[in-house]
This record gives structure tokens, C-alpha cells and sequence, in this order.
């Protein structure tokens, strides 16, 4: 269901994966019904089902909900599609072994260069932000593969700062 608004300002927004295909589905449900940018008609819902009208003809769609899938079957044939998160995990986007700014700030000082050894703990960097320096360190030990920053570099929250490879024995 969409959220509660005074005025509305965007429409409701849901991406699936069907099959290897991503479809994006937009649409508001006001008090006069569903507005959809497609010429659909919500006729009705249920948990298991919908009923809408396209072109003047009426198609129910049976609506199954799975961990991690939608299953949905009509005359028009089956579907099953996937959710794509809204909101990606940053742990998904970045390498083994990266360290990653805590929050937005300048880097006010590198303590390493790529190649340096470090230990877990060791200091990488320092990140000034809300006029306080914060001291970024590493999370394991290794070899300085990566330094993504340089000294009066802005960066965002989440950024890369720096990827530490494990040594091989």
C-alpha cells in the first residue's frame, strides 16, 4: 500500500526480475482508485488475487506470494517474478577486504601507501567531519592493495577508502 501523503508527489515505484528481464512497475493508490501511467483499471484486490481491466476487458491475475518471489497465473499465462530490493546492501558493492568512510568528511591524513603492511587495528587514515577527526582503521591485517583517497579529498558515506588483501602464507 502506498504511504499516507498530504500531496502526493511521486508514484509508488516496485522493480521485478522475470526471468532475465527487469520490469518496473509505477502506479498510486488514491482514494479514487488505482492511477497507474497504463490505461489498467484496479477493479479489485485481494492477498490472492487481482482483478483489473485493460481495454475494456476484465483479467484476473492469481496472486501467489513465495520467500523471495511472486508467482502469478492468468488466462494470459504465468509469471514468476523475483523483487529487486529498493535499497541495495553496501556490503554487496564492494570488494573483500575494503574499508569503507563511516560517514561523509574530508581526509584530512593518510598514515599508509599501497603496499604498506598493516595490522589489524592499525590507523589508515583520518576523516574529518563535524569539525572532529575520526581515526579510520584497518579491519584485518595485510598488504595496502588499494588507496581509493588522497589528503583534502570530500568523500561520501560508504565510499571506498581503502582494500587491505590478507597475505598468503
Amino acid at each position: 500500500p502506498s504511504g499516507w501523503r498530504n500531496l502526493p508527489s511521486q508514484p509508488q515505484r516496485v522493480s521485478y526480475l522475470a526471468g532475465d528481464e527487469q520490469v518496473d512497475v509505477e502506479y498510486r493508490l488514491t482514494a479514487d482508485g488505482l492511477i497507474s501511467p497504463l490505461d489498467v483499471t484496479l477493479v479489485t484486490q485481494a492477498p490472492d488475487a487481482v482483478v483489473l481491466e485493460m481495454a475494456g476487458l476484465r483479467h484476473r491475475f492469481a496472486v501467489a506470494v513465495y520467500p523471495g518471489r511472486v508467482e502469478v497465473d492468468s488466462a494470459l499465462g504465468s509469471v514468476a517474478l523475483v523483487p529487486v530490493p529498493r535499497f541495495a546492501d553496501p556490503a554487496d558493492r564492494v570488494v573483500e577486504g575494503a574499508t569503507v568512510a563511516p560517514m561523509p568528511g574530508m581526509v584530512a591524513a593518510l598514515a599508509v601507501r599501497v603496499g604498506d603492511r598493516v595490522a589489524a587495528g592499525a590507523e589508515l587514515l583520518v576523516l574529518e567531519a563535524m569539525k572532529m577527526r575520526h581515526r579510520v582503521v584497518a579491519a584485518t591485517g595485510g598488504v595496502v592493495a588499494e588507496l581509493h583517497v588522497s589528503e583534502g579529498q570530500q568523500v561520501d558515506a560508504g565510499a571506498v577508502l581503502a582494500v587491505i588483501e590478507e597475505e598468503q602464507p
